[in-house]
């Protein structure tokens, strides 16, 4: 399971307007996880899969309202550029979200949406299909995060040839640890 570093603040009267301002009620599952959290910062990096079980991401923030990471915000920097029936509810490592769809069709299911292919779609244009299914329901999605560990197959073929580092920063550094 998920530890979040809560955000402060929850308000009832910014949950329906936000509600109203997508067009859409946001499923009872994820209206407890606002209302329990208002969202925050993800305490140790966690991970689940998508693309069918093939790929992981780190999960590591949820947005919440009236927070630094607002769901206002992010609905308004991210329409167009994910399906419009879906709202943008957490950001991995990567920039990539974590999307939750609120239309009829498959209404709480929650998706990874990769901005590296967002140039493959006209805006406006981009599908629920288009995105990667993650779990049927938000307390699917959170029950299926785990705590994310390095295993040597994940370090296979990768070796580190040369460390350098900036003398200015190494300075700065020394300079810090002797206070």
């Amino acid at each position: 399971m998920i530890n979040i570093l809560s955000n402060k603040g929850f308000n009832e009267n910014e949950l329906v307007a936000f509600s109203e301002k997508v067009g859409y009620e946001l499923p009872d599952d994820y209206i407890e996880f606002l209302r329990k959290h208002n969202g925050g910062y993800v305490e140790d990096s966690v991970s689940t899969y998508y693309r069918h079980g093939e790929q992981k991401f780190i999960l590591t923030s949820m947005f919440g309202l009236g927070s630094e990471d607002d769901l206002f915000t992010q609905f308004e920097s991210f329409k167009n550029r994910i399906p419009n029936t879906c709202i943008s509810i957490g950001r991995d490592a990567g920039g990539n979200l974590v999307c939750l769809n609120l239309s009829q069709f498959k209404y709480g299911y929650v998706y990874f949406w990769d901005h590296e292919e967002e140039l493959n779609y006209e805006d406006g244009k981009i599908t629920i299909n288009d995105l990667y299914f993650i779990a049927d329901s938000f307390k699917d999605f959170l029950n299926s995060i785990e705590r994310y560990t390095i295993n040597e197959s994940d370090l296979e073929g990768y070796e580190v040839k040369e460390v350098w580092i900036d003398p200015d920063f190494l300075k700065e550094l020394e300079n810090k640890s002797d206070k």
